[in-house]
């Protein structure tokens, strides 16, 4: 495969992984001039309608986005031959999961990087696409092509739901009781399998700016069915008495409570309204002086002269329901950026498959009894204090609703934490 030109204008420079499904590679598009992120299937997974609309589903999802806080996909189809692909961006830095690593992180910049993944959201949402598996290693840190700052993208939409599409209309995917995405970050009703919208999305990057600010996610636990029954039912500690001292304000705490409600109603109602909220704490903070100099964010690492490039790689998933009770898939991911200048949605290249749903076999999995999740989540410590006066009037927007969700997930890893495309 090494020096191949594929599908007539790749040059493969180099494999970046592979696994069950097929494999990544560095390329150059020579019709341009860039290098790109090829994900090639494997030749003997071609015919499988379930792998094909997996990845058409995500080629879709990704080709409509055009924030710069969203990962870009620059190609999509099938090659003369019938190979499948799908080009995207490759990009320099790390995912918040890894900066996490290091410990929390300032106020300041976790509230930036936050209300950066927000906007990436709010596109998507007002084009009826749900992530449905944000995490730290699905939020990007890079650097503006300039150099002169950093920026947060979003990842990985391989599990999105397409909400308006008719990939997202089949029998599976209106099956109650499927739960898939990552325990620590998930939503209660995503935890219980219900039907999502796109405030499950804003509860788990409340989650996110939770374990930001205190260095650990709210609910922590080696047992997944544990921490999925604990968003259910379990008001989070409080922030302020978890983070390092000094760093949160009671408006900021107001902030995090809210999006963290177990009724998604009580939640923020959109990305741009956590997103206002999130900009008057921050704002009330810095006029009286009550934040400490430990929330201004200090800057990462300088990087080495040999940077590591972080590539877009996928890893297959899914979450399959049974009948006895719940399957849960729980492998991590991570990786890849948008395009500075966002380009128009591309359109599939060759013979486009009709669609079908993309069910494969877990990695890895644990059974759950639904009756352990199935009672009815306590509500939030002192939650829903006023955030913020000005945003009560306005009537909150009616969500659009997915059906319960039981599509793939196409993960990701990159750096040296990647190696497989399943």
């Amino acid at each position: 495969m090494l020096g191949r030109t594929f599908a007539g204008r790749f040059v493969v420079l180099g494999k970046l992984g592979a696994g069950a499904m097929g494999a990544v590679y560095r390329a150059r598009q020579e019709t341009v001039g860039r290098d790109v992120a090829l994900k090639i299937v494997r030749p003997d997974k071609v015919y499988d309608p379930d792998t094909r609309a997996r990845f058409e589903r995500e080629a879709r999802a990704m080709s409509q986005l055009t924030s710069p806080h969203t990962v870009t996909a620059f190609d999509f189809g099938a090659s003369d031959d019938g190979a499948w692909f799908l080009a995207m961006e490759l990009l320099d830095g790390e995912t918040l999961g890894a900066r996490l690593k290091r410990g929390a992180i300032g106020v300041v910049e976790a509230v930036r990087l936050v209300r950066e993944a927000l906007e990436s959201l709010s596109e998507a949402h007002q084009k009826g696409i749900v992530h449905r598996d944000l995490k730290p290693d699905n939020l990007f840190l890079t650097r503006t092509p300039d150099g002169r700052r950093e920026v947060c993208k979003v990842l990985d939409f391989g599990i999105a739901k397409l909400l308006r599409d008719e990939l997202a209309i089949d029998a599976l995917e209106t099956q109650a009781g499927t739960v898939f995405g990552t325990p620590r970050y998930m939503s209660p009703e995503q935890a219980q399998g219900k039907p999502l919208d796109v405030r499950s999305d804003l509860y788990s990057l409340g989650v996110i700016l939770y374990h930001a600010l205190a260095g650990r996610a709210p609910f922590v636990d080696d047992d997944a069915v544990v921490v999925m029954a604990r968003h259910i039912k379990e008001a989070p500690p409080r922030l302020s008495e978890v983070a390092p001292a000094g760093r949160i304000s009671p408006t900021l705490e107001r902030v995090v409570v809210k999006a963290l409600e177990k009724d998604p109603a009580a939640r923020f109602q959109s990305a741009e309204e956590f997103s206002r909220a999130l900009e008057g704490a921050l704002g009330d903070a810095l006029a009286t002086g009550s934040h400490s100099t430990s929330w201004v964010a200090t800057p990462g690492p300088t990087r080495p002269r040999s940077r590591t490039v972080w590539i877009l790689a996928a890893i297959a998933a899914a979450a399959i329901v049974i009948p006895t009770g719940l399957w849960l898939s729980m492998r991590s991911s991570t990786a890849s950026e948008a395009a500075a200048a966002a380009p128009a949605p591309i359109e599939p290249r060759g013979d486009v498959p009709a669609a079908a749903t993309a069910v494969a076999s877990a990695t890895e999995e644990v059974a759950l009894d639904p009756e352990q999740l199935a009672a009815e989540p306590s509500a939030s410590a002192a939650a829903s204090a006023e955030i913020n006066p000005q945003t009560k009037a306005k009537a909150a927007p009616k969500p659009v609703v997915a059906p319960a969700p039981a599509a793939p997930a196409i993960k990701r890893k990159t750096g040296d934490r990647y190696g497989r495309f399943e």
